[in-house]
């Protein structure tokens, strides 16, 4: 009865190990033909010579390695765990798949050393099951390994001809001694506490001298690793001696005292050695260099947040933007290919296994074959959180491999053999199997870290992935870019401003309105993305306005969005470039819109930049002074000195009757600012009458200075927050961010700030907002400047207005308003305005104009000098062109 019981446990064991390595071959296969395929789906030529093959040869050997190594499993070890080989056969073949897809040459090397991983395992698992021979000389084994370290010190090289030097070289083959040392040291570990197992470790006095040979052990194999500069491993082995220690003591009192010695020592490491100390840095604020220290994290996070939930698609992605991506940062590389899903899929595999393992040590009752396969599952565990938690930033890095799957040969073989003692140990049952206290703890504490780190991949892959994905130093969108042309900008009468040319595989960005560019922006490859291209980015990409099913076919086939949808602006080409054409010598702003649609028609500034020449003229751009870059008609913010007058005005009339054909007294006194007299933009002429309409027509400060005095404080800043001088505008561009209207406390300050002098500062296209109140119906209209998408069938869909209209003043006292501020039925009404900028006091010239027919049009323009008349005549030929009404 017991041997039919016996038997079928064994043909159990053998049909679910079986089911599991033919998942995993299908797996490989599957993810084999998408590699194979990638290349003609990037370049959309489905013939012989893009269609890739090579790669294949890993799946015969594959598979071979996995029959040979069942067949001897079958004869010397019936009852093993089911689910440690396929789950490191799955981890390897993926590995293989992954560095072979990143560089073929390293691809090659590794399925070389898989065959001899191979080997190694078979002869583990034909040595004796009962392991004594590993007990028994644990110190001659241990003495072998440091010894081998130890020769890095003088005969150490490294195959890439740099530091640190932690191999060793016979005849071209590369083999780093570390490795088995880490295997060895877990053999010595558990042969030296399972001799004292029975001694009563809860008496402190005992327990120091009991463990002082293991300590110097310990402390000499760390000494020769420091000596190594492999701090990676270093660290690794404290993690070994900590849980193995807990658990062969049940002390947890070892556990933060071992937490206090790392920090100690990560603390000295940051001190004494450079790379740990720019390893830190990097971990601490990545962000602040990441385009030197922090590169190759900055790259990693990127690579996970492109990848998204499902990623680009194997052989899609660019992982090869991440230095080292076949060594220590193969999980982001995958992980950008795989997506969340593969990530939490990898982590799910190392979890099984550590799980497994710590569940066979559970069931063991030799002490020393209990702590054996702890450690050795401990030791998969710790390395694999230290490397992924490194490339995801839990952690800094630490330059260990990712067990199975990175590239190195060395780690490679010892993860094998450390795989062929687990399951040569899991043949064995014992004793019941249950968790003993500290197993279980350990279990518990590596449940917590996987969790951890699936939270963190989850932050950035979703959360952080549009932030991350829009940076300036992520270079995988201009590969997509390449093969998959961008959407036009159009202006409103369909001109092309912005357009993608050349041939699939080498598109670019043209723009044939450089005028425009800093409206425009640029999408440029190591420069990333501003303006319209920018916030329209994924209409333009084509990841929104297409059915999402359409978008996720067009990812699956091509690792790309389909192609981009066109964009039309209000802009009218013409027209701004004739605007800009009226600035070309001058340092300021300009700008025209629609006061009842707030459809935006220029939007001037200079100097400027022409986008097409963006990455020719980068450096000469951002170190010049006059901020050509910088869109000053929406984004900077001057003074408005006496623009502010004819708003006040407005406000005051509104709330207290005043009129612009009010008489009034001295309006040509000065105002005196800091010990500077402040007077009028343009000086009055002969027999000019003293009413409020001259006075704001040629920019006067001492009548506002007055008006000030008579409205107070708290009406004063009322008025400025009623025209939204304080809130920033949506344009979907970058625009001046809000400020705060802060209440006078003196009548100096209120004067001040009456004659716009004090701590408020607007933009041009704030004031023109403002203005389109006085020449409309008393309402500031949503401003708009993005007008439509077309959409995939062709029809032009509206973008609405992302800001919302606000009434300020009462349309029957506009329209009376507008009557007594027109002089002499004249077509174009207009105001001078001056301020004082900067600590200098250079002055600021304002003009602020606005014509009811033919079309209603609002002008402000903003000149960094003191030419009033300059800014006048600017605006008065803007105002006189008419351009055309917005096609269907």
């Amino acid at each position: 009865m017991l041997i039919d019981t016996y038997l079928d446990q064994q043909i159990e064991i053998d049909k679910r190990e079986s089911q599991l390595l033919y998942l995993a071959f299908v797996f490989l296969l599957i993810s084999a033909v998408c590699l194979a395929l990638a290349h003609a789906a990037h370049s959309s030529e489905w013939d012989s010579i893009s269609i890739r093959f090579s790669h294949f040869v890993i799946l015969p050997v594959w598979a071979v390695g996995a029959w040979l190594i069942r067949r001897v499993l079958q004869e010397t070890h019936p009852a093993r765990d089911p689910f440690i080989l396929p789950i490191i056969l799955c981890l390897t073949g993926w590995g293989l798949l992954a560095i072979w897809r990143l560089s073929p040459a390293f691809g090659a090397r590794q399925t070389a050393w898989f065959l001899v991983a191979i080997v190694g395992m078979i002869i583990i698992l034909r040595l004796p099951s009962n392991l004594r021979w590993l007990q028994r000389y644990r110190y001659l084994w241990l003495a072998g390994g440091l010894l081998l370290s130890g020769l890095t010190l003088f005969l150490g090289t490294n195959p890439s001809g740099g530091e640190p030097r932690l191999w060793l070289e016979f005849s071209g083959f590369y083999f780093q001694p570390s490795e088995p040392l880490r295997l060895l040291l877990i053999v010595f570990l558990s042969a030296f506490f399972a001799e004292r197992m029975t001694r009563d470790w809860s008496q402190d006095s005992r327990f120091l001298p009991a463990i002082a040979p293991l300590l110097v052990i310990w402390g000499l194999s760390i000494a020769l690793l420091l000596a190594q500069r492999d701090l990676g491993t270093a660290m690794l082995f404290l993690g070994l001696l900590t849980i193995l220690l807990y658990i062969a003591s049940e002390q947890w009192q070892i556990l933060p005292l071992a937490a206090s010695f790392a920090v100690l020592a990560a603390l000295l490491g940051f001190i004494f050695f450079d790379v740990v100390h720019i390893r830190v840095e990097a971990w601490l604020d990545p962000w602040a260099d990441p385009i030197a220290g922090s590169y190759q994290i900055v790259q990693s996070i990127i690579g996970i947040a492109s990848g998204g939930i499902i990623g680009s698609g194997p052989g899609m992605g660019s992982p090869g933007f991440i230095p080292a991506a076949h060594t220590d940062f193969i999980f982001p590389a995958i992980t950008e290919e795989w997506g969340l899903a593969g990530a939490l899929a990898m982590i799910g595999l190392y979890a099984i296994l550590v799980s497994r393992g710590l569940k066979i040590a559970a069931s063991q009752r030799d002490p020393f074959v209990r702590i054996l396969a702890a450690g050795l599952s401990t030791a998969i565990g710790l390395q694999s959180i230290l490397i992924m938690g490194g490339t995801i930033r839990l952690l800094p890095l630490t330059g260990v491999t990712l067990p199975f799957v990175s590239y190195g040969g060395s780690s490679l073989f010892t993860s094998f053999l450390a795989i062929g003692l687990l399951l040569s140990i899991s043949d064995k049952k014992s004793a019941p199997r249950q968790f003993k206290r500290p197993l279980r703890i350990v279990q518990m504490g590596f449940a917590i870290l996987w969790c951890v780190m699936g939270l963190i991949l989850a932050w950035w892959s979703i959360i952080q992935a549009p932030t991350l994905t829009a940076r300036t130093d992520n270079p995988r969108r201009s590969i997509a870019s390449r093969y998959s042309p961008r959407g036009r900008i159009l202006d409103r009468n369909g001109n092309i401003l912005a357009q993608t040319i050349g041939q699939e595989g080498s598109y670019q960005r043209d723009y044939p309105c450089p005028e425009a560019s800093d409206i425009l922006g640029y999408d440029t490859a190591g420069l990333g993305q501003a303006g319209i291209e920018r916030s329209m980015d994924t209409f333009l990409r084509g990841d929104r306005g297409y059915p999402a099913s359409t978008v996720w076919w067009s990812y699956l086939l091509q690792g790309m969005p389909p192609d981009g949808l066109d964009i039309r602006l209000t802009l009218d080409r013409n027209l701004h470039s004739y605007a800009h054409e009226l600035l070309v010598a001058e340092k300021g702003a300009n700008v025209l819109l629609n006061p009842q649609t707030g459809e935006i028609l220029a939007l001037a500034s200079s100097p400027t930049f022409n986008a097409t020449k963006l990455k020719d003229n980068w450096i000469e751009l951002i170190n010049r002074k006059d901020a050509p870059l910088m869109n000053r008609a929406i984004q900077s913010r001057y003074q408005p000195g006496t623009a502010l007058g004819p708003f006040l005005l407005a406000w005051a009339g509104e709330t207290q009757g005043m009129l612009p054909d009010d008489t009034v007294s001295n309006f040509a006194a000065p105002v005196s600012i800091d010990g500077i007299p402040f007077v009028c933009a343009t000086p009055l002429s002969q027999g000019s009458i003293h009413d409020w309409r001259s006075a704001l027509q040629h920019g006067c400060p001492s009548l506002l200075a007055n008006l000030a005095s008579e409205l107070g404080a708290e009406d004063l800043r009322d008025a400025l927050a009623a025209f939204d001088f304080d809130q920033q505008i949506d344009i979907r561009l970058q625009t001046a961010p809000s400020v705060q209207i802060d209440l006078a406390p003196t009548r100096n300050e209120l004067i001040r700030q009456s004659i716009g002098q004090a701590s408020l500062t607007i933009s041009p296209l704030q004031l023109a907002r403002a203005l389109a109140a006085l020449a409309g119906d008393g309402t500031m209209p949503a401003l708009r400047l993005v007008d439509a998408v077309m959409l995939p069938n062709g029809i032009w869909h509206p973008m609405s207005a992302i800001g919302k209209s606000t009434d300020v003043l009462s349309e029957s006292f506009t329209q009376d308003l507008r009557r007594q501020f027109k002089p002499n039925n004249q077509e174009i009404t207009g105001f001078q305005a001056k301020a004082f900028v900067g600590q200098d006091r250079k002055q600021l010239s304002w003009y602020l104009g606005y014509q009811l027919h033919p079309e209603p049009r609002v002008v402000i323009v903003a000149l960094e000098e003191n030419t009033p008349q300059r800014a006048e005549q600017i605006a008065q030929q803007i105002l006189m062109n008419s351009p055309v009404e917005i096609l269907p």
